[in-house]
């Protein structure tokens, strides 16, 4: 009995020191930030550049995450997204709102780093229909949100938006993998005909 309340306690240990292994960091702005660097060897910046762009236009729907802008120079790509933040209630679980970020990727040979940042909080509230939509003017930064929340809803947010970056950033890693890039457009042969012989 003792050697099991021992695995468990020490099972108990080890799954705390995973999930701090993932974590968010404050910024040189003291904002949230989700910051990650990659070795990727033999890769160069612009196949890296074209996958990133790809993973910005192609992993998730526009709603979900899109494409903001792609530097003239292609090293950088901006995009912004957002994703479900749960609540807990006395019945289960429901949709509290939307975490909306930022996310930045930068690109050169043999290497990536990206960043999630600018967290904002839109909480939700159920319409007239009983579907959940964002409640406008209630928006909240993520560094403001411990003034608002209790002290145990703002770690299981931080927590949500951990999950939810480390997601974003898995996807990113899988995409830049691919040897798959943008989608090339096929361009039809023409057929030649001449019109001096008949």
């Amino acid at each position: 009995m003792k050697k099991i309340l021992t695995g468990i306690v020490a099972l108990l240990f080890s799954s705390g020191a995973f999930a701090q292994k993932d974590s968010l960091a404050f910024d040189e702005h003291n904002k949230y930030i989700y910051y990650k660097t990659a070795e990727q060897p033999g890769a160069v910046a612009d196949t890296l550049y074209d996958r990133g762009l790809y993973f910005l236009k192609k992993a998730y729907p526009v709603k979900v995450l899109k494409l903001v802008k792609a530097d003239k120079d292609g090293n950088a790509l901006s995009g912004a997204g957002a994703f479900v933040i749960g609540k807990k209630g006395l019945l289960g679980n429901s949709e509290g709102g939307e975490m909306a970020y930022k996310i930045r990727v930068e690109v050169k040979d043999g290497k990536y780093r990206y960043w999630l940042t600018d967290f904002v909080y839109q909480p939700y509230q159920r319409n007239r229909y009983g579907n959940a939509e964002i409640m406008h003017g209630k928006d909240v930064a993520l560094e403001k949100a411990a003034e608002k929340l209790s002290k145990a809803d703002f770690n299981a947010c931080l927590n949500q938006v951990v999950i939810g970056s480390k997601h974003v950033g898995d996807n990113l890693k899988a995409y830049m993998l691919k040897t798959s890039s943008l989608e090339k457009h096929d361009v039809k042969k023409v057929k030649r005909v001449s019109t001096k012989e008949w």
